[in-house]
């Protein structure tokens, strides 16, 4: 009776977070279930390619579905007589499962050779999915006709299926099967970390129950704001979202531990020790938290929607992952009281003075040497920071999946039997205000195909809908997706006027739809919305270091540190995965999120160490303060860093090669950050800024 009277409280918050997990898991789909597309791919709808879409879309509308490439190839050349064999073949399995499939075989010889590679070792039959199915379904679906395509067809005949509904099939695969290696791999990497540290079971398994508690209803919240289309939410957010959860959870959890072990030490109950290791906490993790949260929000300022989806699934995380930092985890460790630090018993005369250990002798060298330490620190950064070479963008969406994978062998199967640009051709619209002629337009296929980097210009039309409207395709010559092609988009775009008075065409204007006019769009927007977000976080990061520290000049030192940090690690990332993995490119949307996590997450525990200095500075002087805020809070907050680095390389296990890049990128700004910026060059500062402000 006397356990429960001293309990009830953290047994009712305890029970209100698993009630509220029970709820939620009954109203609520997971997350998961509610992810969508973007539309537009991510561009506003005032973007050049988005409207060139939507004309396409009103006036040469197409009920064919979504195109499926079934390809073919062997070593050995097909004869003309296996390629109609086979087509037939392939049509048939692809109408018994309700697609439509174009008769390849019924075409005319020189129409026909358009998909037969010129040294007829590869050739492919187009399909299109007609039935609106889920991502899983089609996955099934392409699965089944798989098997029962390779059933019907020789051993040394090599089957890919890719194009859109390929893609979408590969892209379920991918995920579904990341989404369990994920979460046990994050699970796993904690828990051992925490054992190895703290040689404590309990304690290792106390922030894994909170963090899968908090977890589930951040999972079940998200997904009944899908439900309600408040937000779309994303399949790579979640990822993300989830290696973040248990890792900031994690740390909290240290930080609060070690509040809670240090009160115990000094002779409080279990009670009063956690209620005034909550006092304690309080401070840094709502700065903390609300650093990372106002920065994930500043991303609602992103033109691309991609970006913007980040925002509400992220800021509903951190929200919860405050909540339970501040009730849920000191609930759990209150309730498991000294248990928690089983094998162990708490002894405090077998604990060192602060200044007798590790932590408390390297703050002293610090504190009484901050030039040569902060030296040293300036120097790692700009090592890193000197690897940093032009990064390459890509922005082929099969660049970042496993080569072996049906969609991306297909892909580039016809990228090399024919031409980059025929595999994804671009559509010129050109709008008039008078009636077009089939003589105007096929002039101006002429004057288009004289562009420099332009293949071919051909299927020009006149829109059945209003003979103001007329479509080419065209080929580029270079692959649709690098600068090149992109270059000569834009090029066309703004030469219009020029190339439509060439042709006879008064008053009109062209546009251009395709991969290549959206990856334009979308290189353009997200350079602009880099800049702007980058911005918004800076200064907001530092007006909370500016209200925390009370100084107008040590945030700025604070910023500029974590900025190099976050250089340095885009630098070291760049020179790995470029010069030494040989990858064609980075997706060009992690430096962006790499600078949202390595300088929110970074700025974290400078506010931590901060947040200590300053309580230190009621009952010491400044030097003092800093050496101890320094030796008490090194070790558990260099864990919990460490813990957050570790648990990011998590995503390196997964097999998409834009979540290898941005878990190597944030593991090693952080790890920058904990073993650098915030144990040497930010106390370092600190005693500089103290000296120069007494000798003025």
């Amino acid at each position: 009776m006397r356990w429960w009277s001293t309990n009830r409280v953290w047994l009712l918050i305890v029970m209100a977070w698993l009630l509220l997990a029970g709820l939620l898991s009954v109203v609520a789909d997971s997350s998961k279930e509610q992810t969508s597309p973007v539309t537009n791919h991510g561009l506003p709808e005032h973007s050049q390619s988005a409207q060139a879409q939507k004309l396409v879309d009103r006036y040469f509308p197409s009920d064919e579905g979504i195109p499926l490439f079934v390809v073919l190839s062997r070593d050995t050349a097909f004869t003309e007589q296996e390629i109609m064999d086979y087509s037939v073949f392939l049509e048939k399995v692809l109408e018994s499962r309700e697609l439509k499939a174009i008769h390849v075989a019924e075409l005319p010889s020189s129409a026909r050779q358009s998909f037969v590679a010129e040294d007829a070792k590869t050739f492919f039959v187009p399909g299109f999915l007609t039935a609106d199915l889920e991502n899983d379904a089609v996955m099934e679906l392409l699965d089944v006709m798989k098997e029962e395509t390779l059933a019907g067809l020789p051993s040394d005949v090599q089957l890919d299926y890719t194009g859109p509904a390929g893609i979408m099939a590969d892209t379920t695969r991918v995920f579904s099967s990341a989404d369990v290696v994920l979460i046990l791999s994050t699970v796993a990497i904690i828990f051992l970390i925490l054992i190895v540290i703290y040689r404590s079971l309990l304690l290792a398994i106390l922030p894994l129950i909170g963090a899968g508690i908090a977890y589930a209803v951040v999972d079940r919240l998200l997904g009944l704001m899908g439900q309600l289309d408040i937000f779309v939410i994303e399949k790579q957010a979640l990822s993300i979202m989830m290696v973040l959860l248990f890792a900031v959870i994690t740390d909290y959890s240290l930080l609060l531990f070690s509040r809670f072990k240090e009160n115990l030490l000094e002779g409080f109950s279990v009670q009063d020790a956690m209620k005034l290791a909550v006092r304690n906490v309080t401070e840094p993790i709502l700065f903390s938290g609300g650093t990372v949260l106002m920065s994930m929000l500043t991303l609602f300022f992103a033109s691309f929607e991609s970006y913007r989806n980040f925002a509400p699934v992220f800021a509903v995380a951190v929200a919860v992952m405050i909540a339970a930092g501040l009730t849920l985890m000191p609930a759990l460790f209150a309730l498991a009281g000294t248990k928690a630090f089983w094998p162990f018993r708490i002894d405090k005369h077998r604990v060192k003075p602060v200044e007798q250990t590790y932590w408390g002798r390297f703050s002293l060298f610090v504190t009484t040497n901050p030039k040569k330490s902060l030296a040293a620190v300036m120097l790692v950064l700009a090592i890193g920071i000197a690897m940093i070479s032009p990064i390459k963008y890509t922005f082929n969406l099969l660049d970042s999946f496993p080569q072996e994978m049906s969609s991306v062998k297909g892909y580039q199967k016809l990228s090399d039997a024919f031409s980059s640009g025929d595999v994804s051709p671009s559509t010129i619209i050109v709008e008039s205000s008078e009636n077009l002629s089939a003589e105007q337009i096929r002039r101006l296929a002429e004057v288009l195909k004289e562009r420099e980097g332009v293949a071919s210009v051909h299927t020009t039309q006149l829109s059945d809908q209003s003979e103001k409207v007329a479509k080419l395709t065209l080929v580029p010559v270079h692959n649709p997706f690098t600068d090149k092609a992109f270059l000569t988009t834009d090029t066309i775009l703004a030469d219009q006027r020029s190339l439509l008075q060439d042709s006879g065409i008064e008053d009109a204007k062209l546009w251009i739809a395709g991969d290549t006019a959206v990856n334009s769009d979308i290189k353009a927007v997200n350079a602009f919305d880099e800049q702007i977000v980058m911005i918004i976080v800076a200064l907001l990061i530092l007006f909370m270091l500016l209200l925390q520290t009370r100084s107008w000049i040590m945030p700025i030192y604070m910023l500029v540190t974590i900025l190099l940090s976050y250089s340095a690690a885009l630098g070291i990332t760049v020179f790995v995965f470029q010069n030494m993995l040989g990858y064609e490119g980075l997706s060009y949307r992690i430096p962006l999120y790499t600078f949202l996590f390595i300088v929110a997450l970074g700025v974290d525990y400078s506010i931590m160490l901060v947040a200590r200095i300053r309580e230190e500075q009621k009952t010491r002087s400044y030097t003092e303060a800093v050496r101890m805020g320094l030796a008490k809070t090194g070790g558990v907050i260099s864990s919990a860093g460490f813990i957050l680095a570790a648990t990011f390389t998590v995503l390196m296990t997964q097999p998409v090669v834009e979540l290898r890049a941005f878990g190597f990128a944030v593991a090693v700004g952080v790890l920058l950050d904990t073993f650098l910026v915030r144990p040497i060059a930010l106390p370092a500062l600190m005693m500089l800024i103290r000296r120069r402000e007494k000798r003025l």
